[in-house]
């Protein structure tokens, strides 16, 4: 396989007992607690990787420590030789999950992605609602910087991009009693956009998400609706001018989106979406409300293309 791929995903949850009946009990992800530092972390199988469960001000996290995605581990057997063979910045090393090796590298070179290389964790997953890690939700404002570092430097390949962009078309009508109608359309009107690339990490991608055009903001009401292009652009511009660019979210695969969002309210989570609605990628997605964790946890699940999403509902 080439590049490097997810070992885990640290979440950090103000409400960690929350997060773990979520993923635990409502996704049905098998937990494995891992020593780490006299006591022990919650990790989580899914797919070929997992997502590990910290108190945001947990001594293992680095600072600055916030509820959120906090940062990702790659797999290497030997991290300060990975560091050193692709001329990354070490700012901390030690013995981390199950005594494993690590190394944190300068956020400053990957573009502000928190970037660890660990020797391999072995976290046991079960198939279940959420089959693998989607994506990695990444708020940038240099997307040329990202590949660099990731396809280039550490041989990551590309999977694809994509421009989203939300667009309004305006028709004006001429009606007369005595001249009829003449309709006569706007040239379209970009309300909104991102820029998009897709890196590969093992079973998922990193998704990098980038402003189509800063210059269209700040806009009048813009990011007020909820499941649309231009909320997303001002969820990402609002990310990166509060923490700077850097992981924003984890998405999980599902095979029935229309399904497992229902099932989700039904165990008492607060939901954004009650079905899927079109997402990148040809996909159906649909969120989890972060107030369930405390704040600040972002989650939410993609139906691919291939497994019958917007093509198969909408097309």
């Amino acid at each position: 396989m080439a590049g490097y791929a997810l070992n885990y995903l640290a979440l950090a949850a103000r409400d960690v007992e929350a997060a773990c009946r979520f993923l635990g009990g409502s996704l049905g992800l098998k937990r494995t607690d891992v020593a780490l530092g006299g006591g022990a972390v919650p990790f989580f199988g899914v797919g070929r990787s997992a997502v590990a469960v910290f108190d945001p001000y947990d001594p293992y996290l680095e600072e600055p420590q916030f509820p959120g995605v906090h940062h990702m581990a790659l797999a290497a057997h030997d991290p300060a030789a990975a560091a050193a063979a692709h001329g990354l910045t070490v700012t901390a090393e030690g013995a981390g999950p199950d005594g494993r090796r690590f190394t944190v590298i300068d956020p400053r070179e990957t573009v502000g992605i928190r970037t660890r290389f660990i020797e391999p964790l072995d976290i046991p997953s079960a198939d279940g609602p959420a089959y693998k890690i989607d994506h990695l939700g990444i708020a940038t404002n240099d997307n040329d910087a990202t590949v660099r570092v990731f396809s280039d430097n550490l041989g990551c390949p590309v999977e694809s991009m994509q421009t989203d962009v939300e667009i309004r078309n305006v028709t004006e009508s001429f009606v007369s009693d005595k001249y009829g109608a003449v309709y006569h359309s706007r040239p379209p009107e970009i309300l909104g956009g991102l820029r998009d690339v897709f890196i590969t990490i093992g079973d998922c991608e990193l998704e990098m998400l980038m402003d189509y055009d800063p210059t269209l903001k700040p806009r009048d009401r813009l990011g007020e609706e909820k499941g649309n292009t231009k909320g997303d652009q001002s969820a990402i511009a609002k990310f990166v001018a509060r923490r700077g660019p850097g992981l924003a979210h984890v998405a999980f695969a599902t095979r029935d989106i229309d399904a497992l969002l229902p099932k989700l309210a039904d165990d008492g989570w607060r939901m954004i979406d009650l079905e899927g609605r079109p997402g990148g990628r040809g996909a159906l997605i649909g969120f989890v409300h972060p107030s369930n964790f405390g704040g600040g946890l972002l989650i939410h699940f993609v139906e691919p293309q291939a497994d019958g999403g917007y093509a198969a509902k909408f097309g």
